[in-house]
C-alpha cells in the first residue's frame, strides 16, 4: 500500500516540475500542535518536528517574499535539528539575542 502511495506522489511532484509554473514543494518534518516557534530549518536528511502554524508561514514566505530562495525547488523543513535556514522569528532572534 506504501508503495503506490509514493509512487503516487513522485508522480504530482513530476507534474508540479514540468509544469513550467513557479513551485516549491513543502515537505515537513513530523507535525506538531504546539504553537509556533518562529524557527524554520531547511535540512538535508532526516526532519525532526515542526509545528503546522511555522510550516503555514514558510508557505506563505514562499508566495510573498520576492527573491523566496527555494522556489522550484522541495526543501524539508523542521524546527528541530538542520542547518541553512536564513530566517528565524523568534522572540529571541526578534529581541536581538542569539536564537
Amino acid at each position: 500500500a506504501m508503495k503506490k502511495i509514493f509512487v503516487d506522489k513522485n508522480n504530482q511532484e513530476r507534474i508540479v516540475a514540468e509544469s513550467g509554473l513557479d513551485y516549491c514543494i513543502v515537505r515537513p518534518g513530523g507535525l506538531t500542535v504546539e504553537p509556533p516557534t518562529g524557527i524554520i530549518n531547511v535540512i538535508e536528511g532526516e526532519a525532526g518536528s515542526i509545528a503546522r502554524a511555522d510550516v503555514a508561514q514558510f508557505c506563505l514566505d514562499a508566495v510573498r517574499e520576492d527573491n523566496f530562495p527555494y522556489i522550484g525547488k522541495a526543501p524539508c523543513i523542521s524546527s528541530v535539528g538542520g542547518t541553512g535556514w536564513v530566517k528565524d522569528r523568534s522572540a529571541k532572534a526578534r529581541d536581538g539575542m542569539e536564537a
